[in-house]
């Protein structure tokens, strides 16, 4: 029986009991979901730890479960719950997911849907395979394929350095050899694998060769295409206007500014004077003996000027004819 000793607020004592009332329904919605095994020591629940009516002793667990997955663990110590992580030693799950640790050693079977950054891998083989290429890398080397076609790259030896530099230039560097369908490169040498001719091509290919820089050539010869079906705008060079190039152009002898003093530094041959500007140039040459590359930097066109001097050894043959056939006829004259 309750005795009220003063007035009593209708709508306050309305609004406590609401409140008694949610309360109320709340732990029941809990204790639905709540299991104890040994005595309590154990509490598994799909809530965080909240007043349940039980006593708990130091010691005892918390689980708060996601079906039959465990989320998290709480401990029971010093009258309230702390949340515990998981050791490394006993941690043994079907499925890891937002996993933010430092795993230590770990042993593993497929790992999808990963970035490794700053990482090291080592031993073993390793494969990385896309399901269209696939690259392998282990104490042989690294070989690259395509499983499509079937094209195969591999690379020999230890290392492989793909470095841009200050120049933005990207080299690579293979410690023993590289092998791509049909073409190897082993040390200082580059083949082709079925003895066939080796071509360097412009980005996109299709035939359009590109220059090559380098500093002394050495070759068993050189085949210039010379086929009147490759060429076109063909007209007749006079062997006059070839002579004439010839005549006024100078041959010098110089070496290298980044040249040693051996006998090898000294050539002799045509000088392109770009220093020097027109009426002051140290040096002559026939415009037709100079090209420009895509830099427009000049360089010496040694195949015009080989023709250039064939025709003008054509035209020296032919007045040195004209003039031996008027020494005939002088002589002839004078006996």
């Amino acid at each position: 029986m309750i005795i009220a000793t003063g007035s009593v607020d209708i709508n306050e004592a309305t609004k406590l009991a609401q409140d008694a009332s949610d309360s109320a329904s709340d732990l029941a919605d809990k204790m639905k979901n709540l299991k104890t095994s040994l005595d309590g020591t154990i509490t598994e629940s799909t809530n965080t730890p909240f007043e349940d009516g039980k006593e708990h002793n130091d010691g005892d667990m918390w689980l708060v479960m996601s079906g039959n997955v465990a989320t998290s663990m709480y401990i029971y110590s010093g009258g309230s719950w702390t949340l515990k992580k998981w050791d490394v030693t006993s941690l043994a799950v079907e499925y890891l997911s937002a996993l933010s640790a430092n795993l230590g050693n770990v042993q593993a079977g497929n790992i999808n849907g990963v970035n490794i950054s700053g990482s090291t891998i080592n031993g073993g083989s390793i494969t990385i395979d896309s399901g269209i290429d696939k690259f392998t890398m282990n104490n042989s080397g690294f070989e690259a394929s395509n499983l499509i076609d079937g094209y195969t790259t591999n690379v020999y030896g230890g290392m492989i350095t793909l470095s841009a530099g200050n120049s933005g230039v990207i080299t690579l560097d293979v410690s023993h050899g590289i092998n791509s369908n049909g073409l190897s490169i082993s040390g200082h040498t580059i083949a082709c694998d079925d003895s066939g001719a080796l071509y360097l091509e412009k980005q996109g290919g299709g035939g359009s060769v590109t220059d090559i820089h380098a500093a002394d050539v050495y070759s068993n010869g050189t085949k210039l295409k010379s086929a009147l079906s490759a060429k076109r705008d063909v007209t007749e060079y006079s062997p006059d206007e070839a002579l004439s190039a010839v005549m006024n152009t100078d041959v010098k002898k110089w070496k290298y500014k980044d040249s040693d003093n051996s006998a090898d530094s000294q050539h002799i041959g045509p000088i392109i004077d770009d220093v020097n500007g027109v009426g002051k140039k140290s040096a002559s040459i026939a415009n037709d003996m100079i090209s420009t590359d895509e830099d427009g930097d000049y360089f010496l066109n040694e195949s015009n000027t080989i023709s250039i001097l064939l025709a003008a050894l054509k035209k020296s043959n032919q007045r040195i004819d004209e003039l031996s056939y008027r020494i005939t006829q002088l002589e002839r004259n004078n006996s």
